[in-house]
């Protein structure tokens, strides 16, 4: 916010105009105006609830996977001659075989 600045007598152009809103935020600026938005009766009940949720998908997204030295030093050794890091090659590869992309040799 700019000092000195009077925003409760400002038009909605100027106000958008001196905080330099991109198209997104005036979007949203319109949308909390026009009264789209409402109050969470219970903002921090909805807060823990929200955290949990997030917490579950955090974790959902850690998968520890065990794998032979030899797998190991496999993956290594693409991640080097690809020059990508094992995590990104280890996620490409399964993302990849879940997609149907990678099929196991008959």
């Amino acid at each position: 916010m700019l000092p000195n600045v009077d925003y409760d007598s400002m038009t909605d152009e100027e106000f958008v105009a001196a905080l330099k809103l991109d198209e997104e935020e005036r979007a949203l600026l319109e949308s909390i105006e026009s009264g789209e938005w409402v109050s969470v009766p219970n903002v921090e009940q909805e807060i823990q609830r929200l955290q949990a949720m997030a917490r579950e998908q955090i974790a959902r997204q850690k998968i520890e996977v065990n794998l032979s030295m030899q797998d190991t030093n496999k993956i290594y050794d693409l991640a080097e001659q690809f020059q990508k890091p094992v995590a990104n090659l280890a996620q490409e590869i399964i993302h990849r075989y879940l997609g149907g992309e990678l099929v196991e040799k008959v």
